[in-house]
């Protein structure tokens, strides 16, 4: 039996989407899909083979948003603006005080976050299984 060189412990509900290309949507074709079953786990997957990112990351999507649009890990800051706001008062004396502001925004796609994860051999030969507490386990097997 193989070590896993990586295992990590992801937030979703349900379904895991590993996809073979890092700039792949979970639909597309040779994704593979984990779905929990009544005891919350499956089998390993054999082996399969993914395209990773130009910094050697692995895109696995979460279906974590479906019915909870709360979850904290689909949403992200897209922008912020910390600074001054001054009102001018009747006898020309201006009153500051501290403004800030932030913009959110999601990154989920049709109820699915993106997420991602690399080895550190940078392997594009992988295995997966989804466990017990909600945990994903990816297992790198070599170039």
């Amino acid at each position: 039996m193989w070590a896993a060189d990586e295992i990590l412990k992801d937030k979703c509900s349900a379904e895991v989407a590993i996809v073979a290309s890092y700039d792949a949507r979970p639909e597309s074709a040779n994704s593979i899909i984990l779905k929990r079953g009544s005891n919350g786990k499956t089998p390993w997957t054999p082996a399969f083979t993914v395209r990773l990112s130009s910094g050697g990351h692995i895109r696995w999507w979460c279906r974590s948003t479906t019915g909870n649009m709360i979850d904290v890990g689909t949403w992200r800051i897209e922008d912020v603006f910390v600074g001054t706001k001054c009102d001018l008062a009747s006898e020309g004396t201006p009153t500051c005080r501290p403004d800030a502001a932030f913009k959110i925004g999601s990154s989920a796609w049709n109820g699915w976050t993106p997420e991602r994860s690399r080895c550190a051999n940078k392997s594009t030969s992988i295995r997966a299984r989804l466990d017990n507490d909600r945990r994903l386990s990816i297992q790198c097997l070599g170039k």
